[in-house]
């Protein structure tokens, strides 16, 4: 029976399926994976191949693998298509659904940056996010919207808000055309993964802490 030390090696060695070798990484020398993912967009790229078994259920909504992922790469495509590149940042304010998860996806797809408000935050914690951020979309549900429609022109690079599940005149009765359904992200479907380049030491996603004691970081 082979010891401990020889199954790793046999895993982590020369050929093992879970090789270590020693690359730079950001200039410091690191022990990675010598066959690994070099982006999220390649987790959907094996996801979409469980076809239709379900991913994810949400109340009477129901999506397979197949209908998230292509969907996902979708919203990559709407979210392109109002000047969300590389680097940008796209933030989200919503309880987990499934808008909140095709979000995430298709920025990170395309090399955009997300960025996770917390639901919980107060009118000023919002704003401070997404102005420290530098967020150039939200991503929001009425509720929690509702808490920071007011202070929109204080977030100067907020140039697009995607309302889950309102219409932006509930908000706004003079036209903000800054205000969209989420729907309109959603109104060309993608005939493919989007092919935007993502470098592996690319910036994914902004997380911030609670601020219990002062200013979330």
């Amino acid at each position: 029976m082979p010891t401990a030390a020889e199954v790793k090696e046999q895993l982590t060695g020369p050929g093992g399926p879970f090789q270590v070798v020693t690359e730079q990484v950001r200039g410091r020398p690191m022990q990675v994976y010598k066959e690994r993912m070099k982006a999220l967009r390649q987790i959907c790229e094996v996801a979409i191949g469980r076809g239709d078994e379900t991913f994810i259920v949400y109340g009477d909504r129901a999506y397979t693998f197949q209908d998230f992922i292509t969907t996902a790469y979708t919203t990559s495509k709407g979210l392109q298509s109002f000047g969300v590149g590389h680097g940008d940042r796209v933030a989200v304010l919503s309880p987990n659904n499934p808008e909140w998860c095709l979000t995430f996806w298709g920025t990170v797809n395309i090399g955009a940056i997300l960025v996770g408000l917390n639901g919980w935050w107060t009118t000023d914690e919002i704003v401070y996010g997404l102005q420290d951020s530098g967020s150039k979309i939200l991503v929001a549900d009425a509720k929690r919207f509702e808490r920071t429609a007011g202070n929109l022109d204080e977030c100067p690079d907020l140039e697009h808000v995607f309302l889950i599940d309102a219409d932006p005149a509930d908000f706004d009765s003079s036209g903000d055309k800054r205000l969209h359904r989420f729907d309109e992200l959603l109104a060309e479907p993608a005939d493919g993964a989007p092919d935007a380049p993502i470098d592996e030491d690319d910036y994914a996603v902004i997380f911030y802490t609670s601020g219990t004691t002062g200013r979330p970081k």
